[in-house]
C-alpha cells in the first residue's frame, strides 16, 4: 500500500478524481453524486493506493472554530472510508495517522462519524454535548445558518496540551 498526500492546489488528475469518486460512491451510498467532494473540496487528501487501485480516502480542512468562548485550531477529518476488499487491514489508520501528523499547529481533530468504531480505536473520544451551529448547504448552494444538536456524530481528538473546552460549537463556516 503505498499512501499520496494531495492537496487542493495540486493539477488536476482525471484519474485520481474518477478513482475518488467511484470510492466515495461506494462507500457512502451514492451520496456524493458521482462527485469526488460532498460539500466543499477538501483542503488536502490523503489516498491510499494498491498498485492502482484507490483502497482508501481521507480528506482533511484546516479551520479554526469556537467552541463556548474559545477559538479552537482544528483539523476537519472528512470522508475517511475504505474500500471493502482493504478493511481490516489497517488502512483507514494508517489515513487517520497521516491527517493527524499533518495538522502542525493545529490543536484538535475533529470527526463526524455515523460509525464510531475506528475513531475510539484510534483515541476520539464522542463529545458529552455538541450543539452546533454551521453554514448549510444544500445541493452545492448556501441556504441558510442552522444550529443543530450533533452529539451523537462529532468526536474529537487532542493532537496538542490543550483541552477541549465546554460550550456551543459555532464552526465559523460549513461543516466538512
Amino acid at each position: 500500500m503505498n499512501i499520496i498526500e494531495h492537496k487542493i492546489n495540486d493539477n488536476v488528475d482525471t484519474r485520481r478524481e474518477t478513482a475518488i469518486a467511484h470510492l466515495l460512491n461506494q462507500c457512502f451510498d451514492g451520496i456524493h453524486q458521482g462527485r469526488s467532494y460532498f460539500k466543499q473540496l477538501p483542503h488536502g487528501r490523503f489516498l491510499a493506493w494498491d498498485g492502482a487501485a484507490l483502497v482508501g480516502h481521507v480528506g482533511f480542512d484546516f479551520r479554526v472554530i469556537r467552541v463556548g468562548g474559545e477559538i479552537v485550531s482544528i483539523i476537519g477529518i472528512i470522508d475517511l472510508c475504505v474500500a471493502e476488499k482493504a478493511r481490516g487491514m489497517g488502512v483507514g489508520q494508517a489515513l487517520l495517522r497521516r491527517a493527524e501528523t499533518n495538522a502542525k499547529g493545529q490543536s484538535f481533530a475533529l470527526a463526524m462519524a455515523d460509525d464510531r468504531r475506528i475513531y475510539t480505536q484510534t483515541g476520539y473520544a464522542s463529545l458529552q454535548s455538541a450543539d452546533v451551529k454551521f453554514l448549510a448547504i444544500d445541493e452545492l448552494n448556501c441556504h441558510s445558518i442552522v444550529q443543530r444538536d450533533l452529539t451523537d456524530i462529532f468526536m474529537v481528538k487532542c493532537i496538542s496540551r490543550q483541552t477541549w473546552p465546554n460550550g456551543s460549537i459555532d464552526m465559523l463556516g460549513y461543516l466538512f
